[in-house]
């Protein structure tokens, strides 16, 4: 928890419940941050659908932007290397897209198939 602070910009006020509110909302995010081969991600649904969501990751790094600005650069990057490059099997991914969420999908509660990719629709 320390080694993934540090470098961060901290934040203490004159108020120890807006200062322990603080503290916690930082430890809480820690807890969302994944490690990705693009570099750190805030993942959504931990533990049951622990995923990269396009937009809740771009949110995340600009409201944390001021704060730490690793996690946009590690957001950019992962939405970046899926950025929708060619129409394959869906017209919902076209070149330039976004993507909107990395999805498991299960063969009757069997199997697990592949990840498939969404891209957000305009």
């Amino acid at each position: 928890m320390r080694r993934s602070a540090a470098g961060t910009t901290s934040i203490e006020t004159s108020n120890n419940i807006f200062n322990e509110v603080l503290c916690r909302s930082m430890a809480d995010l820690n807890i969302l941050m994944t490690e990705t081969p693009q570099g750190r991600y805030p993942y959504a649904g931990i533990p049951w659908y622990s995923t990269t969501f396009g937009r809740d990751g771009i949110i995340t790094a600009l409201q944390m932007l001021w704060i730490d600005p690793r996690i946009a650069r590690g957001v950019l990057k992962r939405l970046a290397f899926y950025q929708a490059k060619s129409w394959i099997h869906s017209p919902m991914r076209s070149p330039g897209k976004i993507l909107h969420e990395i999805a498991r999908r299960r063969d009757g509660g069997v199997r697990e198939v592949p990840f498939a990719q969404y891209y957000w629709q305009r």
